[in-house]
């Protein structure tokens, strides 16, 4: 932004977008964020405003916010704004897709955390997208992980910040000197009147982020070159940059593989209380005939010390059932009737959350075969929140 551009334009539509955005904003379940004031699918008439000054090199971020009690999230989609004076379609950029996790301010200074991720660097290449539109990326198979750096700022608060650097604007005849009349915008539909005084509601503080060439990351309500402050005249409103998210850790109980019969039928494993940090975690085992059993748990459900998994335990005397956990703990059960449970008590330690576990129940039943007993379904569980 090397020169002071008046940088306000009103769009006619927002009509393009590179993917359809989804009625909640998500194309999965999950949490939309956006700061913005715009509709989550905008159509008809949509003012917006154009930031012409924003150059090849530059970034375009939004600060989100994280509720006290909300886990640490996985960045799914993220929403980049690109538009064009009265809506014109067809003209393209090349960005960059970084998120930091953690932001805090010292005035007009913003001090962004750690970076977590970099399209160019992770894939080796840019988020392609145009004129004139919210344009959206698929970002779920990167494992984007916000939420984890620690709270900053009285009373403390997790942030995290989704940026776009503009790499390479397509537009045929504009350059940074004489600005860009495509480029990212806000959602301000308002010209700027005199006296000029940057309107803290339209353009509120610790919102909106510009990492301007010489000067780093500011706020950029509070942005200013040579002496100039940015807002209202050259920047209003807030970046139209969303994103979605899903828990990056979801305590989750999946079953992995049938059992073998016994007298009652087959044991079945079931989650009554599911494998969360500094919880106990309970499981119900059903169609137990002996009233006693034992509950085999293992890092692996392919393999073991006795061999890959799942593994015919035929040669043992169970003909028909099969081992699909890895034999690193086992625990007596004892039943109340016909049903067992089995608890285990997981220490709140966030270095446990994603980590996944096997298990499977052996009930004894003499006489049923040779080793006398069956085994349960089989499970695999992940520590979450």
């Amino acid at each position: 932004m090397p020169a002071l551009r008046f940088a306000f334009a009103l769009v006619l539509a927002l009509a393009f977008a590179l993917a359809p955005v989804a009625a909640q904003g998500c194309a999965t379940a999950g949490t939309f964020w956006k700061r913005d004031t715009l509709p989550i699918t905008p159509s008809g008439l949509t003012g917006v405003s154009i930031i012409q000054g924003m150059c090849e090199g530059e970034s375009a971020g939004v600060v989100f916010e994280m509720p006290a009690n909300m886990p640490v999230q996985r960045i799914t989609q993220v929403v980049a704004p690109w538009g064009a004076a009265l809506g014109v379609g067809g003209f393209a950029a090349a960005l960059d897709v970084e998120v930091y996790d953690g932001v805090s301010f010292s005035g007009a200074t913003a001090n962004m955390g750690t970076l977590v991720f970099s399209l160019t660097q992770a894939a080796t290449a840019n988020m392609q997208v145009q004129s004139h539109g919210l344009n959206t990326l698929d970002t779920s198979t990167y494992n984007i992980i916000v939420g984890a750096a620690p709270p900053t700022g009285n009373p403390p608060v997790r942030r995290f910040a989704i940026c776009f650097r503009c790499d390479v604007n397509f537009h045929p005849t504009a350059t940074c000197a004489t600005g860009y009349p495509a480029n990212f915008f806000t959602d301000n539909s308002q010209t700027p009147s005199f006296p000029f005084q940057c309107n803290n509601v339209i353009t509120p503080q610790r919102t909106s982020l510009i990492e301007i060439q010489g000067q780093g990351w500011r706020d950029a309500a509070l942005a200013s070159v040579t002496g100039i402050g940015l807002c209202p005249i050259y920047y209003s409103g807030i970046w139209c940059i969303r994103c979605c998210s899903q828990d990056a850790f979801p305590a989750t109980y999946t079953n992995i593989g049938p059992g073998c019969p016994n007298p009652l039928g087959t044991s079945q494993l079931l989650a009554a209380a599911m494998p969360r940090i500094g919880q106990t975690m309970i499981v119900n085992i059903t169609n137990v005939p002996a009233q006693l059993g034992l509950m085999i748990t293992g890092t692996s459900g392919s393999s073991s010390t006795l061999g890959p998994l799942p593994l015919d335990l035929t040669a043992v005397g169970m003909p028909g059932c099969f081992l699909r956990a890895s034999l690193d703990l086992t625990d007596a059960l004892f039943t109340f009737g016909q049903t067992a449970s089995w608890s285990f008590n997981i220490p709140n330690q966030g270095g446990l959350l994603g980590l996944n576990f096997f298990h499977q129940a052996f009930v004894f039943s003499p006489g049923l075969n040779p080793f006398g007993g069956a085994m349960s379904s089989g499970a695999q569980w992940q520590i979450g929140n």
